[in-house]
């Protein structure tokens, strides 16, 4: 098991990707053979039951792109999305040290965590992988994003980074603004954009990537020259926005 994603960011690349909160094997291959470097199952707002992540991580995987899990806020849900292949995690609402230790304890098998070791698992391939060598590379290999959320989370944000197994801090742009009583405005109030910025200036600070969400192609470009190293697009907000395209378009057609 080698995380493509986890070893662009340690080599200071970027990593693009897709979250998709709907069960459809079909379009997680398409997200793959796009050529994003990863798609995140929404399991803290999608729909989906477990059976149903595994088939979405067993696309993700035969697609060439790394299957990450956003898990609810049950801690066994780490477990359940790992055993089942996830290559990594984004964990919500995580807004301080001991949350983010808390996360990297149900994350990372013994010593260096808490997380119960079964060999008959799909991730050790039902009994094919085992023992110290497969603890290991599982703890090197997954990657922990944690996702910050709240002005909480931006006040305590140099102790969450200081966390050793921490890979990204992802900010969710619109719980953010929500979350600091700027929902009219959104992410682009100066307060938020204030917030955002003590955020990445941490990560550079304390050598961890930050992450955060864009809505289309433009916004994208713009968070990767803002500074961050990983960002995901909601499949829903450029399919809708495609849609609308195209039907304003024929709105627009007369003979």
């Amino acid at each position: 098991m080698i995380n493509s994603v986890k070893q662009k960011l340690r080599n200071g690349e970027t990593a693009t990707g897709c979250f998709i909160g709907f069960y459809a094997p079909s379009i997680v291959e398409m997200i793959g053979a796009s050529g994003f470097d990863f798609v995140v199952i929404d399991n803290e707002h999608g729909p989906f039951s477990w059976s149903e992540v595994e088939e979405m991580i067993r696309a993700a995987q035969l697609s060439g792109t790394v299957p990450i899990v956003r898990v609810g806020y049950d801690a066994s849900d780490i477990q359940k999305a790992l055993d089942r292949g996830a290559y990594g995690l984004h964990v919500p609402m995580v807004n301080t040290k001991s949350d983010a230790v808390e996360t990297v304890l149900q994350a990372k098998f013994p010593p260096a965590g808490k997380r119960g070791v079964a060999y008959s698992t799909r991730s050790a391939l039902y009994g094919k992988l085992g023992g110290p060598d497969y603890l290991q590379q599982s703890n090197d290999q997954i990657l922990v994003a944690v996702h910050i959320e709240t002005i909480e989370a931006v006040d305590n944000i140099d102790e969450i980074m200081s966390v050793e197994g921490i890979d990204v801090c992802y900010i969710g742009p619109t719980d953010l603004s929500v979350t600091m009583g700027y929902a009219a405005e959104g992410p682009n109030h100066p307060e938020v954009r204030k917030a955002m910025d003590r955020v990445l200036e941490s990560g550079r600070k304390h050598g961890v990537t930050v992450g955060i969400q864009a809505g289309n192609a433009e916004t994208l470009v713009s968070q990767l020259n803002w500074g961050a190293g990983y960002v995901g697009v909601g499949i829903t907000s450029f399919m809708q926005s495609a849609f609308n395209d195209i039907v304003n378009a024929g709105k627009t057609f007369s003979k």
